[in-house]
């Protein structure tokens, strides 16, 4: 077997210099991860230079090492801000897009090559004058092709794939796009990829070295994986006992992404060269397995009822649909061939083992449950259904049996419970048979017990709290304020008298109240919502002054006058004498409910609430002349002394009052 070395494999120019500063600048902070090589950043941080990807946890005055990747403006511009010391390790080829993007003219759209998420895309679309296209395939390009009636300038992410690249270029000019190219592809990443491309081209089988999440190893992967079958992405040297090479296998080649540093590249050839290395790797990637043990395997084959698995034993392993436990969509969109999952051995025969997902996620999470048992941990989960002696929570694949008794705090319908989420706790678990039960009414008078302490802290008069009504009656609503209940009367439902409380608030309705009293040795909470700013008497001396002329409508009669609504909350009393200049017995010979009448204001009284009014000597208003034969009387007001067991006037409009405010008058329905 021969081993090939790519020449231009391992580290670029940009990342080099990125880890030289900020060695030198150590101790240091970095804004994102310097490079996309993790066990480089690893190596990083046992020198005092630290990742840091959240802004507002960047202490003030601190040095902050500006990844290779670069960063959009507003980066820079928040560092200032927490005067952190800037020191900027973007790529030089970086650098020179972002100032290319900037020097746009005023008509030119800038058109990216490369990956919408990546750090470095994200970069160069914030120095841009304008809002970029990005494209990260010809198919992107061709199912929205940018609009023709622009200019264009386009530039590429610095490890885009140069063949992609060639293929936009023609689309755009065999549809004769104005468009600038400015060829941005990293020079190394050329090389990289071109080198790749011709060991993949003649090697039996290749190697790529670097980071899962780097883009420029992801790239010289899939171009080595187009052209070999056998290629293998792997982190570090001890991946390669996971690898099975054939004996067909004579030729091996490796490459590395830019961010590999040169002693992982070192440590994978001389692994590889040693003598009887398949020897010894396929001895050693052989493994005990028996019936319970739980595996690590890699998906060779997906078909539609079954899945294929390298587990590292003499044979590889097969498991069902069934024993995947996933949805009822296709196998193979569920699972794709590379992927690598916890698998349980079900049975192992001479050439076939039998596996099972299904079983490990369920002994996980049986094992979560009987942690959560033993700790009294407090769960959260889905009430699914109601059953004549209980509810079922589900909590992810498992199915918890809650019953009647310790469904809830308080008696009440189990289907009203079905589609809320909850907390619960387990107290009682049979694995074999399959039987969970827990408790949510402990969890749920605990919880109020909580909120009901905080809300009786902030019960003082004149609070403000939300609170829902919970339920209702003939006189009142009592409103849930967070663990306690509160009586809202239904005096205190607003300004105007209300008759019907049904009609002013509904079950379940959020409501904000105001604590009128509270008494901690009964615990009786009274509330209102007639707060003081919504007080129609606010204001109401200048409006209802004596003397001036105001509208309302006529909505009581009584023996001793009519009352007039002025507006929501405020009526004012016309007494008999005041209802015409003629004599009438009942206010109803001159007036009918509901109409619209204007009066003068005679007599306004802040204190006790109450306003005369008269509908005589209106100005513009005449009394009507008598129709021909009617008998006018003249009708000679003078001051009588009130005898006793008489009712002065004085007397009649309290009792009206006092009747009205009892329920008897206009009211809110």
């Amino acid at each position: 077997m021969k081993v090939f070395l790519a020449s231009t494999a391992g580290f670029c120019f940009g990342v080099k210099n990125a880890i030289r500063i900020a060695e030198e600048s150590a101790p240091a902070l970095t804004f994102g991860p310097l490079i996309h090589n993790d066990h480089v950043i690893r190596e990083l941080e046992k020198k005092h230079i630290v990742c840091c990807e959240d802004m507002e946890k960047i202490p003030e005055h601190e040095r902050v090492v500006i990844r290779a990747h670069g960063v959009p403006p507003y980066v820079y511009e928040q560092l200032k801000k927490r005067k952190a010391q800037i020191i900027d390790a973007t790529c030089p080829f970086v650098r020179k897009i972002h100032t290319i993007v900037q020097e746009t003219e005023e008509d030119e759209q800038v058109i990216i090559l490369g990956d919408p998420d990546h750090p470095e895309v994200i970069g160069i679309a914030g120095w841009c004058k304008k809002t970029p296209l990005i494209y990260r395939s010809l198919n992107e390009m061709e199912e929205t092709p940018p609009p023709k009636d622009r200019k264009y300038l386009m530039v590429e992410q610095t490890t885009f794939d140069q063949t992609i690249f060639s293929k936009i270029l023609v689309f755009l000019q065999n549809l004769e796009y104005n468009v600038k190219v400015c060829h941005t592809i990293c020079i190394s990443t050329e090389k990289h990829q071109q080198e790749a491309i011709e060991l993949a081209q003649k090697c039996d089988a290749m190697l790529v070295i670097g980071g899962k999440n780097s883009s420029n190893t992801r790239k010289l992967y899939n171009l080595c994986l187009s052209r070999c079958s056998q290629t293998h992405l792997i982190e570090s040297a001890s991946e390669l006992y996971g690898i099975r090479f054939g004996s067909e296998i004579e030729t091996v080649g490796i490459t590395a992404g830019a961010s590999t540093p040169d002693h992982i590249i070192q440590e994978v050839v001389r692994k590889m060269s040693e003598n009887n290395l398949f020897e010894e790797m396929l001895n050693e990637s052989y493994q005990e397995v028996h019936s319970g043990y739980v595996v690590q395997g890699k998906v060779l084959e997906v078909t539609d009822t079954e899945i294929v698995f390298n587990i590292g034993y003499k044979c590889d392993g097969t498991m069902t649909k069934a024993e995947f436990g996933g949805t009822d969509a296709p196998l193979q969109d569920q699972v794709k061939v590379g992927d690598q999952m916890e698998v349980k051995v079900i049975k192992v025969g001479d050439s076939e083992v039998t596996l099972s997902r299904k079983r490990v996620i369920q002994d996980k999470a049986y094992q979560e449950l009987e942690d959560a048992l033993t700790e009294k941990t407090v769960l959260h989960g889905k009430v699914v259904e109601a059953l004549e002696n209980g509810i079922i929570i589900q909590y992810g694949d498992m199915r918890v049996f809650v019953p009647a008794s310790l469904a809830d705090p308080r008696r009440i319908d189990l289907k009203t419970l079905v589609g809320i989420d909850t907390d619960f706790r387990i107290i009682r678990l049979q694995r074999k048979r399959n039987r969970i039960m827990g408790d949510r009414r402990s969890v749920i008078a605990e919880q109020r017990a909580k909120l009901r302490q905080a809300t009786i802290e902030k019960l003082v008069p004149g609070a403000r709290l939300e609170g829902t009504v919970k339920n209702i009656t003939n006189y009142c609503a009592f409103i849930d304020l967070g663990g306690i209940d509160g009586m809202l009367h239904i005096s205190e439902m607003g300004w105007n008298a209300v008759r019907n409380p049904n009609r002013y608030v509904k079950e379940g309705q959020k409501i904000e109240v105001e604590v009128k009293s509270y008494d901690p040795e009964t615990g009786r909470i009274s509330l209102t919502t007639k707060f003081p700013e919504t007080n129609p008497w606010n204001g109401a001396d200048e409006k209802y002054a004596v003397g001036n002329i105001v509208t309302g409508k006529v909505v009581r009669f009584a023996d001793f006058g009519a009352f007039v609504e002025l507006e929501k909350g405020i009526d004012a009393l016309v007494h008999i004498s005041h209802l015409s200049n003629k004599f009438i017995k009942h206010p109803s010979e001159v007036l009918t409910i509901g109409e619209m009448v204007e009066a003068k204001v005679i007599d306004f009284n802040a204190e006790t609430k109450r306003i005369s009014l008269t509908l005589r000597d209106i100005p513009g208003q005449e009394e009507a002349p008598a129709e021909e034969g009617e008998f006018v009387e003249e009708v000679v007001y003078e001051e009588i002394p009130v005898e006793e067991g008489e009712y002065s006037e004085e007397e009649i409009i309290d009792e009206a009052v006092k009747t009205q405010e009892a329920g008897d008058g206009p009211a809110e329905e």
